[in-house]
Order: structure tokens, then sequence, then C-alpha cells
């Protein structure tokens, strides 16, 4: 016991003080410019789903600055957990974006995490935390569940958003060093996942999940199908602007 008790605590400290080196060595990224929504700038090409062991989704989410400000390593559920990599066009370029779904174990919510090989508009990384209520006002109702967005970040800065915050129309709402910053705070699931069925993905999945637990569809569907849940999809019921710090050049 002693032995596995001090394995654990070594495990532990090197797990925190990896991270901590990866946080002090944290890439500075140029700067947010404009109203950016980087899936409306770039354009998907193909994607490629990937199956990762529990331990490398561990250890990727454990050295993610934006994934720590939204939950810790520790409370996800690794075995719902879904990884694609997409390639995207961008500015004529072809680019990657790694795109997680990750359902946390409290059965209530769900992160969206995309990650770029090269910034889309200063965007190196923008992640989701996304608020499942899956009690329908009339019990007798099938109705999809209600999913807020309560918070975002964008390069490892957090903004809290469950209230649907319209603090910009433009960056000049936001003063130096910020940018506004658009995203959805109330998305028509039934659409998004219409959407994600139509463009041949999570059918399945959702088909078999979509009632018993909604986290797996919804993992599945912010992994496969960014573009069906950003601001400017036709599924975004009702939209937020919020000002986010930005890298000065």
């Amino acid at each position: 016991m002693r032995k596995r008790a001090l394995l654990a605590v070594i495990v532990a400290l090197l797990l925190i003080g990896a991270y901590g080196a990866y946080v002090v060595s944290y890439p500075k990224y140029p700067e947010v410019k404009g109203c950016v929504n980087p899936f409306v700038v770039a354009k998907p090409v193909r994607r490629v789903q990937e199956n990762w062991s529990e331990v490398h989704v561990f250890f990727k989410l454990a050295t993610s600055k934006d994934f720590w400000k939204l939950a810790k390593p520790w409370d996800v559920d690794y075995s719902h957990v879904k990884i694609v990599k997409h390639t995207i066009e961008y500015n004529g370029e072809k680019i990657t974006m790694l795109a997680m779904g990750i359902p946390l174990k409290d059965g209530k919510h769900v992160i969206a995490l995309y990650e770029f090989s090269k910034p889309v508009q200063g965007v190196k990384v923008r992640s989701y935390l996304l608020e499942i209520d899956n009690t329908p006002k009339d019990q007798k109702s099938n109705a999809t569940p209600v999913i807020k967005t309560v918070a975002l970040t964008t390069n490892g800065e957090y903004t809290a958003t469950s209230s649907c915050t319209h603090e910009c129309t433009s960056d000049s709402d936001c003063g130096l060093f910020s940018s506004c910053s658009k995203y959805c705070c109330n998305m028509n699931w039934g659409c998004a996942i219409d959407c994600c069925i139509s463009a041949g993905r999570c059918g399945l999945v959702c088909a078999i999940s979509i009632w018993i637990d909604p986290r797996v569809c919804i993992a599945c569907v912010v992994a496969n199908c960014a573009w069906c849940i950003s601001a400017d999809s036709s599924c975004c019921s009702e939209r937020g602007a919020t000002c986010i710090s930005s890298t000065p050049p």
C-alpha cells in the first residue's frame, strides 16, 4: 500500500511539474483581430477520426491551459471522449484543426475544444463549456435537451457566458488589446444534430444516446461538426458577444 501511495504521489508531482512548466512556457499567440469566429473564415476539407488511448487523452488535457480553465483532467468521462482531426483551408493554405468532444463525469457538461495548427485570425485554441438540461418542461415531451454555452476560452483567456452577454458589437467597444468575439448562447441542438447527420456523421451515435445520455451525442457532434454549432450557424437560436483579451504585437 505504501509503495502504491508513493507511486501515486510521484505521478501527481510529475504531472503538476509538467503542467507548471507548460504554463510558464505557454506560447504567446498573435493578436486576435475582429469579431472572430474561426469557423466562418476557415473551410473544412476533410477529417480523420482519432483513436487515442485514455492515457494519451489525459496528458493532452493535462497540458492544455484552455482545458484547465474549464475543468480538471480527473473530471472527464474518458470512455466517451471523441477526437477528430480536420484539415481546413484558411487564407489559401491547408492547416489542421484538432477537435475534441469531452463529456464530464457530472453528466451535465460537455467541453468542445478546438486547437488549430496555425492561428486563424489570431485564434490558436478555442473551447466552450456546454451545460445540458435534459429535464423537459413537459414531462410527456421528448424534446431535445436544452444546451447552453456557460463559458468559453480563447488562447487561454477565460470568459463566463452563462447570462448570454452582449458586451460589444465591434472591437472599439472593448478597449485596447481586447477584441469582440461572438458565440452561440443557445443552440437548437435538434437542428445541429440534423446538420451533422446530413453531413454523414454521428447518426448512429445520436440515435442511440440522445435520450439516454445526451453527452455522448453532443461530444460526437462538437468533434465532427464544428461548423454546425458555430455562432453563425443557422442552428444558433441566440447569439452573444463578449470582449476577450488579445496579445499585443
